[in-house]
């Protein structure tokens, strides 16, 4: 409403990019939350879950990091004294949603057949085999989430960014709703169940680091592209 009924937005270019993150923003809330809705509605702890969990957390990290983002630029356009603050607030942001992000592996051992006959051979030729071993790469996972943004949020501070272009912004835009679109498809393929308890797919080391990368990935390039 303030975009399009302030007589003076001043650079439509800002105006562009606050609108084109809060259509993203509203978009991968919609559809996550249909998604979670979906996975909560799940009577067993089937080992698909937890990947599917971390795809559609993407678009849901995405979706916050792109409301704080929106909030950036409109700072910039209406109180610029006020961009650091928000920026930093977008980053801080981020870096929670991969932490979020990262803990589904945590409890990941949990899940899978529940059968002993069944589970000991199948857990053997899975990744996490392990509570320790889902909560020790669940604790990379999250040292890892927060390695992009931090660099980008420094550069903030020595107002170090690219200054938004009516090119940049779009590809920005495009890139961010497709990364939430993607994931949420994803996120419901992987909702589908094994025909057989011994079948079950569990978490695959490059789904996690993948989305948690991803996560992490997006903040620090929306903060180098914000005004």
């Amino acid at each position: 409403m303030v975009l399009f009924t302030s007589p003076n937005p001043g650079d439509k270019t800002l105006v562009t990019l606050a609108t084109g993150l809060l259509v993203i923003a509203t978009m991968a809330s919609l559809t996550g939350s249909i998604g979670l809705a979906a996975i909560g509605a799940e009577q067993h702890e089937t080992a698909n879950l937890p990947p599917a969990v971390m795809y559609i957390a993407v678009a849901v990290v995405v979706s916050i990091v792109s409301v704080l983002g929106a909030f950036e630029v409109l700072a910039a356009i209406y109180v610029p004294d006020s961009r650091l603050l928000f920026s930093l607030i977008t980053g801080v942001g981020g870096i929670a949603g991969a932490y979020f992000t990262s803990f589904a592996v945590g409890d990941s051992w949990r899940t899978g057949p529940t059968d002993l006959a069944v589970r000991t051979p199948w857990l053997a030729n899975q990744w996490i085999k392990t509570p320790e071993d889902a909560y020790r790469q669940a604790y990379w996972l999250a040292i890892l989430g927060v390695i992009p943004p931090v660099p980008a949020m420094v550069f903030r501070v020595y107002d170090v960014h690219f200054k938004p272009t009516a090119l940049n912004v779009n590809i920005v835009v495009g890139a961010g709703l497709l990364l939430a679109m993607a994931c949420i498809f994803l996120g419901v393929q992987r909702t589908a169940h094994a025909f057989q308890n011994d079948q079950q797919k569990a978490i695959r080391w490059p789904e996690a680091y993948g989305t948690t990368v991803a996560v992490s990935l997006y903040t620090a390039v929306l903060l180098l592209f914000l005004p």
